[in-house]
């Protein structure tokens, strides 16, 4: 055999490339027939794109284009879709769903959700909302749940109502100054200073000075990189070679954003365990319920981003959803108004029993859900049943909220604002045109042992804070505003300007 050059045995680099390509187009071709024909999905509904390729998830994930995308796939597919080769997304049917995937027999184990979905934090350590292990992610709930709880909600109510009266007051301004005002930025200002006194015991004085931090405008540039966190943490390979390649400047702006949080949470223990936030709970842990400082680092932004911007938004949604609805915005109102004399009056007790508040505030969550896609579990070892059907162990598979609740299979007209499906008056019209909704399938707040642990702050707050700007004030959508909710989804909402005119209240 003559070794010459490039030359091996006859075969020159041309001919080798010839042969590698025709291999990799064989295992191409292979790789798609076994997709469509052998894979143990081979028989779930969807694209023969998606069945093959994850690739068309990935550009409708990056381009904000992710909900709509998967909603119109189970509108022309069905409840079950395939939309990439190893995942299944399912629209609920009365709560079945809901339980197979996202709770747990009794005495067992939920599917673990998908490690990639969840941004690594960036000092390695994940939260309650991520925590890999079942043991840290109850020791983290037992831990904080106090927190949440309605004894602990009405002992932080002055705390609210501070924050409130300040939102009042600025818009009371704008209606004085006949200002248009972005009532997406005034809910985020009240909600993100509300939760910063929760959560490292101060404000972070943006309603004061009506601007968003530096910390806070990062927060919000953050959410629309998340797609692009995820592809890469998805693939082995591409995270190994991102750690080795990562920009600086990309480390720098994790650990800045970090410090701000790490920073805060030492300004706040430093002050010990008097003032009636999360943190006096968090030091008067005992043994095995103690968090390590690294473990408050992480929660401080957890709590932050959970507890402020999916508020915000939710508020955001309901204002929009009750202007572009005149006559639903007239009924709540009147309710208010009615109701209250005072504004004194107005308490998160008595709000808490207004049914067509809560209920407008059920139907803006259905409609315009603050974390409208599907969180992936992982089928364990031995498969499950789901829907009615065996699913093999490793896929990936969810619920995909905004397609679940705007489904016709679960909602009478479902692109309509109509609080009266919530309602219980079994001699209302409405109440008997919409008897056979699916309720169940609307979780915005998740489902089983981690669902959302602040959900009872969070109505609170809504109620609360949308009660308050309606006993002071009419409500107008502004022109440039209308069709706000078509919007794009990076995992979260990217909100456009909600503008709004104001007039004090008769």
């Amino acid at each position: 055999m003559e070794l010459s050059g490039l030359n091996l045995g006859g075969l020159g680099l041309g001919s080798i490339c010839v042969t590698a390509a025709n291999l990799f187009l064989v295992y191409q071709l292979g790789s798609i027939i076994y997709a469509l024909t052998l894979h143990p999905l081979a028989n779930h509904p969807g694209p023969i794109m998606t069945a093959t390729s994850r690739i068309p998830f990935w550009i409708a994930c990056v381009t904000g284009k992710q909900v709509l995308w998967m909603h119109n796939l189970h509108t022309k597919y069905g409840p079950v879709v395939r939309y990439s080769p190893n995942d299944l997304s399912f629209i609920d049917q009365g709560g079945a769903e809901w339980k197979a995937i996202h709770g747990h027999e009794m005495g067992g184990r939920e599917l673990p959700k998908a490690r990639e979905w969840f941004v690594e934090p960036a000092n390695g350590i994940y939260g309650i909302n991520s925590a890999p292990a079942h043991e840290d992610h109850r020791r983290f709930r037992k831990l904080f749940a106090p927190a949440f709880s309605e004894r602990a909600l009405k002992s932080n109510e002055p705390v609210l109502r501070k924050h409130v009266e300040l939102l009042v007051a600025k818009l009371g301004e704008a209606a004085n100054e006949g200002r248009t005002v972005d009532m997406v930025q005034m809910f985020q200002f009240t909600t993100f200073d509300f939760m910063g006194d929760l959560t490292f015991g101060q404000p972070l004085g943006l309603l004061r000075g009506l601007k968003y931090s530096r910390w806070v405008e990062a927060v919000f540039d953050s959410i629309k990189v998340i797609p692009v966190a995820q592809i890469i943490q998805y693939y082995p390979w591409l995270h190994a070679l991102f750690r080795l390649l990562e920009p600086r400047s990309v480390r720098d702006m994790k650990y800045t954003h970090f410090k701000h949080s790490a920073d805060r949470v030492d300004m706040r223990l430093q002050r010990g365990a008097e003032e009636p936030d999360i943190w006096t709970m968090v030091m008067a842990a005992k043994g095995s319920q103690q968090l390590s400082l690294e473990e408050m680092y992480c929660h401080a932004d957890v709590f932050m981003l959970a507890g402020s911007e999916t508020t915000g938004t939710s508020l955001s949604g309901l204002t929009y959803y009750l202007l572009a609805n005149p006559e639903k915005l007239a009924i709540l109102t009147k309710q208010i108004r009615s109701l209250f004399k005072h504004e004194i009056e107005v308490t998160l007790q008595r709000t808490a029993g207004i049914e067509y508040l809560n209920a407008c505030i059920q139907e803006a969550l259905r409609l315009y859900p603050p974390v409208p896609v599907g969180v992936p579990r992982v089928v364990a070892k031995a498969g499950e049943h789901i829907g009615g059907q065996w699913v093999a162990p490793g896929t990936r598979v969810s619920v995909h909220h905004y397609a679940t609740y705007r489904s016709p299979l679960n909602f009478r007209d479902p692109d309509t604002f109509a609080p009266e499906r919530w309602l219980r008056d079994t001699d209302s019209d409405a109440d008997s045109l919409y008897k056979d909704d699916r309720r169940g399938s609307c979780q915005p707040f998740a489902y089983g042992p981690r669902d959302c642990l602040g959900r009872n702050l969070a109505m609170h707050e809504m109620r609360y804070n949308m009660a308050r700007v309606l006993f002071n004030f009419d409500l107008r959508l502004s022109p440039e505003s209308e069709g706000w909710n078509g919007q794009k989804a990076f995992i979260l909402w990217e909100k456009k300007p909600l503008m709004c005119t104001l007039q004090a209240a008769p």
